[in-house]
């Protein structure tokens, strides 16, 4: 990514958390905070965590095993994940990894509902349901699909 590109990307989630940590002071929030991490490392302890959700983030991560795998290592046992993101039907080309709307549109980075279901089962979660689906829908070459499915740390 360009610096330019990075900088804005910076300052642009600096607004976001920003604007988060105003409205946890407006809705006297108490129990909640925020956080800026790589999602390959996230700045939590172990087994501090009852509930992790995530919309349509994971898909963009590189290393999606060491995503899975912080999400787990966050999770009390019995803990559980809900979350909304992309897969593809097919391996998506190359010629869309580091295209700019491909990334925006959130498919970029999508791997096929087999290889993400492999990954969950690899991490060690039990339970694992497809809460929702959507029909599969074209993007570029190929065609995806949204989900939100859910598991549990054993």
């Amino acid at each position: 990514m360009p610096v330019l590109n990075r900088v804005k990307s910076a300052s642009i989630l600096e607004a976001m958390l920003e604007k988060a940590e105003g409205l946890l002071k407006k809705f006297d929030i108490k129990n909640a905070e925020f956080i800026r991490s790589e999602l390959e490392d996230i700045k939590l302890e172990d087994s501090i965590a009852d509930l992790v959700i995530s919309n349509c983030t994971i898909n963009h991560a590189a290393d999606k095993d060491k995503v899975w795998s912080e999400i787990y290592r966050m999770l009390k046992d019995g803990g559980r994940f809900v979350i909304s993101d992309i897969y593809s039907l097919t391996t998506v080309p190359d010629e869309y990894r580091t295209d700019p709307q491909a990334v925006a549109e959130c498919w970029a980075g999508s791997v096929t509902r087999e290889e993400y279901l492999e990954t969950l089962e690899r991490t060690g979660f039990a339970d694992i349901r497809i809460i929702e689906e959507s029909a599969p829908y074209p993007k570029g070459k190929i065609d995806v699909a949204s989900w939100t499915i859910t598991g549990y740390k054993r």
